[in-house]
C-alpha cells in the first residue's frame, strides 16, 4: 500500500506543478497580453481561449488531481501518525480548495458569463475590464495555493522516503 501511495502522490506533485505553471503563466503574461487588446480583441481572443481549454488533456489532469488529492486526503486521514500524512493532508486541502475549489465556484462561472457576452456591446469595454480585475484575482489565488499544494505534497514524498 506504501508503494501505491507514493506513486499517487507523486503523480499529484507532478500535476499540481503542472497546473500551478498554468494558472502562474495566465497571472504573469497571459491575461496582461489580453488587457493590452481593445475590450473587443480581448473578449473574443479569451472565449477562444475557455473553448480551447475544454479539451481532454486539461480536463484529465485537472479532474485527475481533484480526485487524487481526495484520494491522498482521505488516506492522510486514516493514517494521520505517519511523518508524511500531515503534508499529504496539507498539499491535497490547499488543491482541493484554492485551485479546485476556485475554479469551480469562480473562475469556470466567470467564464460562463464571459462565453455570453457579445464583444461587440456598447458595455463590452467596462465589462471586459471588470472581468480581467476579478478573473486575475482569482486566479492569483489558484496559482499560489497550487504551488503550496505542490510544495507540500514534495515534503509529504520527502517525508515517505523511498517505499520498499
Amino acid at each position: 500500500m506504501a508503494q501505491v501511495i507514493f506513486v499517487l502522490t507523486i503523480c499529484a506533485a507532478l500535476c499540481t506543478a503542472l497546473l500551478a505553471g498554468l494558472f502562474f503563466a495566465f497571472s504573469m503574461f497571459f491575461m496582461r497580453a489580453l488587457g493590452g487588446l481593445s475590450a473587443e480583441r480581448g473578449i473574443v481572443a479569451m472565449q477562444a481561449t475557455i473553448q480551447a481549454i475544454k479539451r481532454p488533456g486539461f480536463l484529465v489532469v485537472f479532474f485527475g488531481t481533484a480526485l487524487l488529492s481526495l484520494a491522498l486526503a482521505a488516506n492522510a486521514i486514516v493514517t494521520w501518525h505517519s511523518a508524511y500524512a500531515h503534508y499529504a493532508f496539507a498539499g491535497a486541502v490547499l488543491f482541493l480548495v484554492g485551485g479546485f475549489g476556485v475554479t469551480m465556484l469562480r473562475s469556470a462561472p466567470m467564464n460562463k458569463a464571459l462565453l455570453a457576452a457579445s464583444p461587440d456591446a456598447d458595455e463590452a469595454h467596462e465589462y471586459w475590464r471588470r472581468y480581467r480585475l476579478v478573473w486575475v484575482r482569482w486566479n492569483h489565488v489558484r496559482a499560489v495555493s497550487t504551488f503550496l499544494a505542490c510544495a507540500s505534497l514534495m515534503l509529504a514524498l520527502a517525508s515517505m522516503g523511498l517505499p520498499r
